[in-house]
C-alpha cells in the first residue's frame, strides 16, 4: 500500500448511517483477511482519514485496516452534536456493518479521545488501545493563538491563512504535499463545525471512561508536543484503571503529530505492542526506543 495523496479520494468507500448521513473510510483487508488483526485508526480534529496515510502503508498487509473520515472530516457529513460526542457510535456502526467483532483502535489527537469512547462502548471487542499525542482533558488556553483564531473562523476559511503554519506544525520535516492536502481538506470544514468540535473537546473529560476501558493500553506522546504536555501524559497513564496494561512512553525530539513525524517508529512501536497482546492473556511485551 504506497502513499498515492492525489489518489486518497478515490480509496474511500461510503456508509449510510441510520441517520441518512454518509461516513466516508478507506478499508484496507490484510493478507490474513478476516481472520488477521484489524486496526482502526482515528485521526485528529480537523484531519481526515488521509492523516494515518503515511502510518498504514507501513502497517498493511500485515494488518487489516480501517480509516474512517470522522463526522465533519474530510468526506464525512457531520453531526449535531458537540464535540465529538457521537463519534463512537458511528465508527462502531461501520464495524458492525463490516461484520468485524474485535478491533485494535489507534486514535490520534481527538482520535485518542474517541478511541477511549470507542474501546469503552466495544467492550471485550477491543482487543487494544494505541492513544498518539491525546488528552482525557483536551481544553487549550482560551487566550491562546490556536483558540482566538478558530474562535475568529469565517467562511469560506482561506488555505493560505498564515494560521495552518501553527495548526500543523510538526518537529522534524514533514511531507509538503501532504501538509498541502492536510490544508485544503481542513480549509474545507465549514467554520460553524470547527468552532462546534473545538468548543466541545474543550469541555470534554474522558477521566471515567477511560477507567471502563478493559483492553491493554499504549499511550506514545512527543517530548516536544506543543498542546498536550507532561501533566496530560500523566493523566492518560494513571486512568486505565480496568486495563490489565497501561504503557506510557514519551518519545524524544517529537510533537504532537508524531505519527506525521517518525511513521516509522510509530508503525514500529504499534507492531511490536499488538504483538504483544495475547488474545487469550491479554498483556504486552516491553517497548524499545531507538
Amino acid at each position: 500500500m504506497s502513499v498515492d495523496h492525489a489518489g486518497w479520494e478515490q480509496k474511500k468507500c461510503r456508509l449510510t448511517l441510520a441517520d441518512g448521513r454518509r461516513l466516508a473510510y478507506v478499508h484496507e483487508a490484510s493478507d490474513a483477511g478476516a481472520a488477521g488483526p484489524l486496526l482502526v485508526l482515528l485521526h485528529g480534529f480537523t484531519d481526515s482519514s488521509r492523516s494515518h496515510a503515511e502510518l498504514a502503508s507501513l502497517l498493511w498487509p500485515q494488518f487489516s485496516l480501517l480509516i474512517p473520515d470522522l463526522p465533519g472530516h474530510g468526506s464525512s457529513a457531520a453531526r449535531q452534536s458537540p464535540g465529538c460526542d457521537g463519534f463512537a457510535e458511528d465508527v462502531e456502526a461501520l464495524l458492525d456493518h463490516l461484520g468485524r467483532g474485535e478491533a485494535i483502535v489507534l486514535g490520534h489527537s481527538m482520535g485518542g479521545v474517541v478511541g477511549v469512547d470507542l474501546c469503552a462502548r466495544l467492550g471485550k471487542r477491543a482487543q487494544g488501545l494505541v492513544i498518539l499525542a491525546s488528552s482525557l482533558t483536551p481544553r487549550l488556553a482560551e487566550d491562546g493563538n490556536i483558540s482566538t483564531a478558530i474562535r475568529s473562523l469565517a467562511d469560506p476559511i482561506d488555505p493560505a491563512d498564515p494560521f495552518f503554519d501553527e495548526w500543523h506544525a510538526c518537529a522534524r520535516p514533514v511531507d509538503p504535499e501532504f501538509l498541502s492536502h492536510a490544508r485544503l481538506e481542513a480549509a474545507a470544514m465549514q467554520a460553524a463545525v470547527w468552532q462546534r468540535v473545538f468548543t466541545g473537546l474543550a469541555d470534554a473529560n474522558r477521566t471515567a471512561t477511560a477507567g471502563q476501558v478493559t483492553c491493554p493500553v499504549l499511550c506514545l506522546s512527543g517530548e516536544d508536543d506543543p498542546l498536550f504536555g507532561p501533566e496530560h501524559q500523566r493523566a492518560l497513564a494513571n486512568a486505565f484503571v480496568s486495563s490489565p496494561s497501561s504503557t506510557a512512553v514519551a518519545l524524544p525530539g517529537r510533537g504532537h503529530n508524531i505519527h506525521w513525524e517518525d511513521a516509522g517508529l510509530v508503525a514500529r512501536m504499534v507492531r511490536e505492542f499488538v504483538s504483544g497482546i495475547s488474545l487469550n492473556r491479554q498483556d504486552t511485551a516491553p517497548l524499545a526506543i531507538s
